[in-house]
C-alpha cells in the first residue's frame, strides 16, 4: 500500500468519526429535549397532586393510574425522577407526603413485570431506593423483585437492590438479603456490604442484634461484613466478640476482626489477649501481631508501649509500621523513646523516626492550609 492510499484512508476515518459525533451530539439533544418535556408534562400533574395535599386532600386515583401508564416506560421513569429531584429542592416536605400516597403505583410497576432487562429494573431499584418507596413499608411485591435481583450477575444490579433494601428500614429483609446472597454464588465486595449495612434507614441497635442473632447461619467472609459492620456502628458486644477472638477454632479472619473491633472499641478484659497477639509473634500468622500492635494504641500503659518497643525491632515491616504508628499516637518525648533512639536497632530506629517525621510534616501541612 502506497502512502498516497494510507493518507486517503486516514482521512476517511477522520471524516468518519467526525460524522459519527455530529451524529451523538444530535441524538443526545434530542433525546435531552424530550426529556425535558416529558419531565415539565409531568410536574405540572404532580405539583398539582402537592397541592391537593396541602389542602388536606389525597392525591387523586386518576393521578396514579396516570402514573402507572406512564412509568412503565423507562424513558418516563427518567423524567419522574428528574422532575422528583427538581420539587425536592423547593417542597421537600410536601414531595415526601407525595411518594408516601403513591406507593401503589410502584407496587403495580413491579407486578407488571415490563422492566424486563437488567439495565431498566436496576434504575428501578434506583429509584426505589433514592425516593425510600418502602421505607418503613417494605412492601411484598418490590422486596420480593430486589431479592430476585441479588441472583443477577451484574454487580451494579445486586448493589441497587440491595441499597433499596437497605431502605426499607426492616430488619428482617435486610437478614433475609444477605442471607440470600450469602447462599448465592455471586461474589459481592466486603466493603460494599459494609458500607451499604451502614447506610440502613432503621434501627442500628436493633439490625446489629438480628444479624448477630443469626451470626451461625453465615459463611465466614459474610460473617466478617457482620463484625466489621458492628464495629463501625458503635454496637457494645464486647463480651459476645471476646468469646470469638479468644476461640482458636474460629477462623483466622474472624479474629482480625475482633482484634479490630476492641482497638475500636477499647475493652479492659480484652487487653491481655491483644498483648499476648502483639508480644508472642512467633506463636501466631503474622498478621495477629501486626493488627493486634495497631490496636493497643487505644489501650495507653505502660505494658503497651514496652511491648510495642519490642514490636519495633520484628523483622515483618507491618508489625515495626504498625508498632511505630501505635507509639507515635501516645505522643511520646524523645526522653520516654530514648532507649529506642540510641539502641543497636537501625530498623527500630528508623520505622520510629518515619513514624515522627511522617507526623510532623502532617501537622506542619495542615498549618499551611489553615
Amino acid at each position: 500500500m502506497d502512502v498516497e492510499t494510507l493518507i486517503y484512508a486516514y482521512l476517511a476515518i477522520c471524516t468518519s468519526m467526525i460524522v459519527f459525533n455530529c451524529a451523538c451530539v444530535f441524538v443526545f439533544r434530542m433525546r435531552n429535549a424530550k426529556l425535558q418535556k416529558r419531565s415539565s408534562i409531568l410536574e405540572e400533574h404532580i405539583t398539582e397532586q402537592i397541592q391537593r395535599i396541602k389542602d388536606g386532600k389525597p392525591a387523586a386515583e386518576s393521578h396514579k393510574e396516570f402514573l402507572k401508564k406512564k412509568l412503565l416506560r423507562i424513558n418516563h421513569l427518567m423524567a419522574f425522577d428528574e422532575t422528583l429531584d427538581r420539587l425536592l429542592n423547593r417542597e421537600p416536605e410536601a414531595v415526601w407526603t407525595y411518594l408516601q400516597e403513591i406507593g401503589s403505583v410502584f407496587t403495580y410497576l413491579v407486578i407488571k413485570g415490563k422492566y424486563n432487562s437488567t439495565m431498566k429494573i436496576t434504575y428501578f431499584a434506583y429509584v426505589v431506593k433514592k425516593y425510600r418507596i418502602i421505607e418503613g413499608n417494605p412492601i411484598h411485591p418490590i422486596v420480593n423483585v430486589m431479592m430476585s435481583l441479588l441472583h443477577d450477575p451484574g454487580i451494579y444490579c445486586r448493589e441497587s437492590a440491595l441499597q433499596a433494601i437497605y431502605s426499607s428500614g426492616d430488619c428482617g429483609c435486610v437478614l433475609q438479603a444477605l442471607l440470600e446472597l450469602d447462599r448465592s454464588t455471586r461474589f459481592h465486595h466486603a466493603k460494599l456490604l459494609t458500607d451499604g449495612l451502614l447506610s440502613f434507614s432503621g434501627d442500628h441497635e436493633q439490625l446489629a442484634n438480628t444479624l448477630w442473632n443469626a451470626f451461625d447461619q453465615f459463611s465466614t467472609m459474610m460473617k466478617v461484613v457482620i463484625l466489621d459492620y458492628i464495629r463501625f456502628s458503635g454496637k457494645d458486644m464486647c463480651a459476645q466478640l471476646l468469646q470469638l477472638l479468644a476461640d482458636s477454632r474460629q477462623d483466622d479472619e474472624i479474629r482480625f476482626s475482633c482484634i479490630r473491633y476492641f482497638g475500636k472499641h477499647p475493652y479492659d478484659p480484652a487487653f491481655p489477649l491483644l498483648i499476648s497477639f502483639a508480644g508472642n509473634p512467633q506463636d501466631h500468622r503474622w498478621e495477629y501481631a501486626a493488627i493486634a500492635a495497631t490496636s493497643l494504641a487505644a489501650y495507653p500503659c505502660q505494658r503497651s508501649i514496652d511491648v510495642l518497643k519490642k514490636d519495633l525491632s520484628n523483622a515483618n515491616w507491618y508489625i515495626r509500621f504498625n508498632a511505630a504508628k501505635s507509639l507515635e499516637s501516645f505522643h511520646m518525648g524523645y526522653l520516654e523513646l530514648i532507649d529506642v533512639m540510641d539502641g543497636n536497632d537501625r530498623y527500630a530506629r528508623e520505622i520510629l523516626q518515619y513514624r515522627m517525621d511522617l507526623d510532623k510534616a502532617r501537622a506542619e501541612q495542615k498549618e499551611v492550609l489553615v
